[in-house]
């Protein structure tokens, strides 16, 4: 059964989630009925069509007539101040609630600018889900919002403020997501890189400690020019400083293993480039492996446990080359090191493409869970 998708929040994440269903030839059980976000739509129309990370969309992007066509989907734009004038009987639209309205294929899209979830026409348009990937509404009550507004639930793009239902990370604990689960974190892009290799390690050697250093690449919440801000490191030039900041993956680790809680610590650093992270992880092995057991046993949970969302890599590469990577993790077995029972481990991720390409999935377990 096809799920009818909102997307509260065109930006980065917002939008390459439509761009990874539409690169993927739109083969998921989803359809986008809805995005709403505050800026201009020509402005979120051009920010789809030229990305300077992924570069230009691989298609048909043109404003033609008010007609925007991304792929093989058509999307009807109006800028018209009087309601109406408006097409909508000649488009046969249902529910109209603002004077913009996208066609995209066979789908009608709407395209919103309301700032209060509540407010939102989720009932009238029967949303099954709503990605609320605005970065502004991720405490619990404020999630729930969509839901007052009639959605049937909400996925949070980023590790909540506060709680969820439930908090899934692709490959690791998809399998507890429940029915009655209508608020969803999808944690963060970086715990679906280091909650897999935790889990690895816990069945190959168990753990006695774990450190993790997130390398990130810089992101819209920091600044180019030094600038006032709620952490004084972030408030400093994004571009031209590594700046330490703190990592919301060890919270949702520590959730996720509570059995780990009390043996795992770490925190990110923010480096000037434009995406790619990576996380250095060191393990204090419970009982100690060599390096070469521990590849074999890295590259059979890749294999099996991990097919599809964990890649290995064994040659020398830097972050550039893991751009526009779908997995949720690429294991980089060339920098691994074992010091008696303690081992360091590298893994690479597209913070941007990986994690939009697990909502996605996340969206796809929600159609068959119905």
């Amino acid at each position: 059964m096809t799920l009818r998708v909102a997307i509260n929040g065109f930006g980065r994440i917002g939008r390459h989630v439509l761009r990874a269903l539409i690169e993927a030839g739109e083969r998921q059980p989803l359809q986008i009925v809805a995005i709403n976000d505050l800026g201009e739509p020509e402005a979120l129309l051009h920010l789809l069509r030229y990305d300077t990370t992924h570069g230009r969309f691989p298609g048909d992007v043109v404003l033609e007539d008010r007609i925007l066509r991304v792929g093989s989907q058509r999307i009807a734009l109006y800028n018209e101040p009087h309601p109406e004038k408006l097409p909508w009987r000649h488009l046969a639209v249902d529910v109209v609630l603002q004077d913009r309205i996208l066609r995209v294929g066979s789908q009608r899209i709407a395209l919103y600018s309301e700032a209060h979830p509540d407010k939102l026409p989720w009932r009238h348009l029967a949303v099954d889900v709503v990605l609320e990937c605005t970065g502004q509404f991720r405490a619990h009550a404020q999630a729930a919002r969509h839901l007052e507004a009639g959605a049937g639930r909400v996925i949070i793009g980023a590790a909540p403020f506060d709680n969820a239902d439930a908090i899934i990370v692709h490959g690791v604990n998809h399998a507890d997501l429940r029915a009655e689960h209508r608020v969803i974190s999808a944690a963060s892009c970086t715990s679906h890189a280091l909650c897999p290799l935790l889990q690895a390690f816990e069945q190959m050697t168990g753990i006695e400690s774990a450190l993790m250093t997130e390398i990130h690449a810089y992101t819209s919440d920091q600044v180019l020019l030094d600038h006032v801000h709620r952490d004084p490191r972030r408030g400093r030039a994004g571009a031209q400083n590594m700046i330490p900041t703190t990592s919301s993956a060890l919270g949702v680790a520590r959730k996720i293993f509570p059995e780990l809680a009390d043996k795992l610590g770490g925190y990110s650093l923010r480096v000037p480039t434009v995406n790619v992270a990576a996380i250095d992880l060191t393990v204090q092995m419970s009982r100690p492996l060599s390096v070469d057991l521990l590849h074999d046993g890295l590259r059979q949970y890749a294999a099996s446990h991990g097919a599809g969302w964990m890649a290995i890599n064994d040659e020398p590469l830097v972050s550039a080359d893991f751009n526009h990577r779908t997995e949720s993790l690429i294991l980089d077995l060339t920098q691994t090191e074992v010091v008696g029972s303690q081992v360091k481990v590298f893994a690479w991720y597209d913070n941007e493409w990986g994690y939009a390409n697990r909502l996605l999935d996340l969206c796809a377990a929600l159609a068959v869970l119905r």
